[in-house]
C-alpha cells in the first residue's frame, strides 16, 4: 500500500452537493480535474452534504483514466444526517451502515479518512463506546486506513483524542473548523495536545469561519454575536479602501496561521504542525484562486502591527496592501480572539 503525503490544501466537496441550487454536471468533474491536476490531493464529504457523495463518486469514475484511485486520499464522515440533533445516529450498526454506504456512492472500496462528523452533537458514551469501536474495527478489516473526529469545540476534541490514546488506541486525524482564521487561532494552540495524545494528522476548516468573513458580509444565519458581525464590517470597509478583499485576505491568513514554515515557531510549538487546510471549493476558477493564495500566503507577516514599516521594501505593491490590511484586521478583530458561539446551537 503506497501512502501518500496529503498535500497542504484539500478540496472540501460540500459546495458540489448543490445547497445552493442545482449546479451544472460538468463542474463537479472540471472542479476535481483541476485540483488533482494542480498538486491537491485529497478530497472531504459527507453525508450530511446533500449529495455530495454521490456527485463526486461518478466524477471519480469519470476521471479514473486520468486520476487511478491510488493517486488521491478521500475522506468522509458518519452520525450526522440532518441539521439536529435528532438527525444524529452514533450507534454501530448505523456507522457501519453509513461507511457501506459512503463507499458505494463513493465507487470505492476503502476510504482514507473517516471522522465521527461534530462529535459534540451527542453524549460522549456514543462515541466512545459505539461509533468510534466500529470505525476502527472497520479498519482492522482494510476498509479504512484512519479514524477520527471532527467538531467545534476544540476542549472537546483534545478530551477524546486523549481518551482515545489513554485506552490505548489513538485516533489517526482530528479535524477543527472555525478555529484557525483571521478571529480565531484557538486551534492552532492545542496541536501539540494532539500530537502527544498520538494523532497523526491534525487538519483545519473553514478558513472564512462558515462564510462571516466573506467580502460581501456575514449572513443573517450566522452564529457569531452581531458585535462579531459589526467588526468584520468594519474589516471589509478597510480592506475595501485599499482595494483588498476580505475574503482573499481570509484565506491567505488562514493558511499562512497553519502552514507556513515558521507557523509552529509563531504559535510556541516544535515539531509536526498542521497537516493540511480543507477548503470548499466549486470550479475551476476557485480551486486555482486557493491554490494561489497558499503561494501568496508565504509571504504575510502574521506577527506584524500597527506601525511596522519594515515590511513593505520586499513586497509588490498588491503584496503590500494585503499585509497592510492584514495588521489592520488583526487589530480590529484581537477582541474577539477567544470568541466561540454555542455548538450545538439552541435550536438544534
Amino acid at each position: 500500500m503506497t501512502t501518500l503525503k496529503l498535500s497542504k490544501i484539500g478540496l472540501g466537496t460540500g459546495p458540489l452537493g448543490g445547497p445552493y441550487g442545482v449546479i451544472d454536471p460538468t463542474v463537479p468533474v472540471e472542479t476535481i480535474r483541476t485540483a488533482f491536476s494542480n498538486g491537491v490531493n485529497w478530497l472531504d464529504t459527507s453525508p450530511y452534504y446533500g449529495n455530495s457523495e454521490t456527485v463526486v463518486g461518478n466524477a471519480l469514475e469519470e476521471l479514473k483514466d486520468e486520476f487511478p484511485r491510488n493517486t488521491y486520499m478521500i475522506s468522509t464522515k458518519v452520525g450526522r444526517y440532518g441539521y439536529s440533533k435528532k438527525d444524529f445516529d452514533y450507534s454501530a450498526e448505523r456507522v457501519r451502515a453509513s461507511v457501506l454506504e459512503s463507499l458505494e456512492k463513493l465507487k470505492t472500496n476503502y476510504l482514507d479518512f473517516v471522522y465521527c462528523h461534530d462529535v459534540e452533537f451527542v453524549d460522549k458514551h456514543m462515541v466512545y463506546d459505539q461509533a468510534l469501536p466500529e470505525l476502527f474495527k472497520m479498519k482492522k478489516e482494510g476498509i479504512i486506513r484512519n479514524v477520527g473526529i471532527s467538531g467545534y469545540p476544540i476542549d472537546l476534541l483534545v478530551e477524546i483524542a486523549q481518551k482515545q490514546f489513554d485506552k490505548g488506541n489513538p485516533l489517526d486525524q482530528v479535524l477543527s473548523y472555525c478555529h484557525s482564521n483571521l478571529h480565531n487561532k484557538q486551534a492552532l494552540y492545542i496541536v501539540p495536545l494532539l500530537r502527544s495524545a498520538g494523532v497523526k494528522y491534525v487538519i483545519m476548516a473553514s478558513p472564512l469561519s462558515m462564510g462571516l468573513l466573506r467580502s460581501e458580509g456575514p449572513q443573517d444565519w450566522h452564529p457569531a454575536s452581531q458585535e462579531l458581525k459589526d467588526a468584520v464590517t468594519e474589516c471589509i470597509k478597510r480592506c475595501s479602501e485599499r482595494n483588498v478583499k476580505l475574503s482573499d485576505l481570509a484565506l491567505q491568513a488562514a493558511y499562512a496561521y497553519a502552514l507556513h514554515p515558521d507557523s509552529a515557531k509563531n504559535f510556541g510549538v516544535e515539531g509536526p504542525f498542521v497537516d493540511g487546510c480543507l477548503v470548499g471549493m466549486i470550479g475551476k476558477e476557485e480551486v486555482l484562486k486557493s491554490i494561489q493564495a497558499l503561494e501568496l500566503s508565504m509571504s504575510l507577516d502574521i506577527n506584524s502591527k500597527a506601525g511596522d514599516n519594515n515590511h513593505t521594501s520586499s513586497h509588490t505593491e498588491g503584496a503590500t496592501e494585503m499585509q497592510e490590511c492584514l495588521t489592520i484586521v488583526q487589530e480590529i478583530l484581537k477582541p474577539f480572539s477567544e470568541y466561540t458561539w454555542l455548538s450545538p446551537p439552541e435550536d438544534a
